[in-house]
């Protein structure tokens, strides 16, 4: 029996060693607590108003959470507003408010080409509707249709039309998690080790800047106006606070807040339609000071600037999809025509992180 009690030892040593490295690793991350970068909050309360977008509860059919824990978790996050996709129904059918958090409703059509967000609509267009038709059966109910995870490796948008949206995805953390899954185990064994260390920074570990998706998203937006957005993409398996760490919509030019869920949920809509939004890793830091400047046209040169009030941060400003220039916290450039919108990398973001992690993505702006 001598053999048998060393096979036993051996499987014992196989089960145990990848556990203790596990375990080390969500202590190390445990006690490197705190954001990545020490930015500053905006002082006007509804500037770069951060929510979450993509969101599934109780009423999809992989949901793990109800829309009462979503909430919850959301706000404890500091999130204002939260655009709840469940599959293929509108659940609530109306905005509401929870523990702070305006739920706006939306739903995540399974559609031909693959998947898209109904916002605003009054119904699910029928199954005969989701063929190559379906963003036209959005529009037709009075909704907008914004495109989920278009790059993504299980389920891409294969529709190469850049016509019929008025947004993209382009910051997916199930894009990000299933890359993770061909190409980066090891940070799959860190984001692991965070959900029992710091859960906020478990998706926030996953991320990484999807330059396929940008480059999309570049092109589609060198044709006509579309809002850039981010989606976490979270079903309470793992836990919500896992998956809003990961990823922060904002929205700009919101001049009233919190006095009618409808009229709420609308400034939502309209800013996302109109490309006033920008997307943050929120476990890196508060992104609230970004901004992010397009002038409009005028008989005098002027210029093109983004700043966040962070130190360790560079800025980077890209026209046409081509970086023309980048500076540590604040960066400017000549307003010359084309499509322009900025990113922010903190510089030495620490462990569990990579270096220059992707921090602050924008929406793009044109200088006619």
């Amino acid at each position: 029996m001598r053999w048998v009690k060393r096979i036993l030892a051996a499987l014992a040593a196989i089960v145990a060693v990848p556990l203790l490295v596990l375990a080390a690793l969500a202590v190390a991350i445990a006690c490197n607590r705190g954001p990545a970068v020490e930015a500053r909050r905006a002082t006007a309360p509804l500037r770069g108003l951060p929510g979450l977008f993509h969101v599934h509860a109780e009423g999809s059919h992989d949901g793990f959470g109800t829309v009462a824990e979503a909430a919850a978790a959301a706000a404890e996050a500091g999130a204002r507003f939260l655009v709840l996709t469940e599959h293929n129904a509108l659940h609530p059918p109306a905005p509401t408010v929870i523990d702070g958090v305006l739920i706006v409703p939306a739903v995540e059509i399974s559609a031909q080409a693959g998947h898209v967000v109904a916002l605003g609509a009054s119904e699910v267009p029928p199954k005969e509707e989701r063929g190559a038709g379906v963003l036209q059966a959005i529009a037709a109910r009075g909704g907008d249709a914004i495109l989920a995870h278009p790059i993504n490796r299980r389920r891409p948008w294969a529709d190469p039309s850049p016509d019929g949206f008025v947004a993209f995805e382009a910051l997916s953390l199930d894009s990000a998690f299933r890359t993770a899954q061909k190409e980066g185990w090891w940070r799959l064994a860190l984001a692991l080790a965070a959900l029992v260390g710091d859960a906020p920074k478990t998706g926030a570990i996953l991320m990484e800047r999807p330059a396929e998706a940008l480059a999309r998203y570049d092109e589609i937006a060198a044709r006509r106006d579309v809002a850039l957005v981010c989606g976490v993409d979270a079903h309470g398996l793992p836990p919500y606070p896992a998956s809003f760490g990961a990823l922060r919509l904002h929205l700009t030019g919101i001049e009233s807040w919190g006095a009618d869920p409808v009229a709420d949920a609308a400034a939502v809509r309209a800013a996302i339609r109109e490309g006033r939004t920008f997307c943050s890793v929120p476990a890196l830091g508060d992104a609230s000071s970004f901004t992010f400047t397009v002038p409009a046209p005028a008989p005098t040169p002027t210029r093109v600037r983004a700043s966040v009030d962070a130190p360790g941060t560079t800025v980077l400003l890209f026209r046409d999809g081509r970086e023309v220039a980048r500076g540590p916290g604040r960066v400017e450039a000549p307003a010359t025509p084309g499509v322009w919108r900025a990113e922010v990398w903190v510089d030495n973001p620490g462990f569990p992180f990579r270096e220059n992690a992707l921090w602050i993505a924008s929406s793009a702006g044109r200088v006619r």
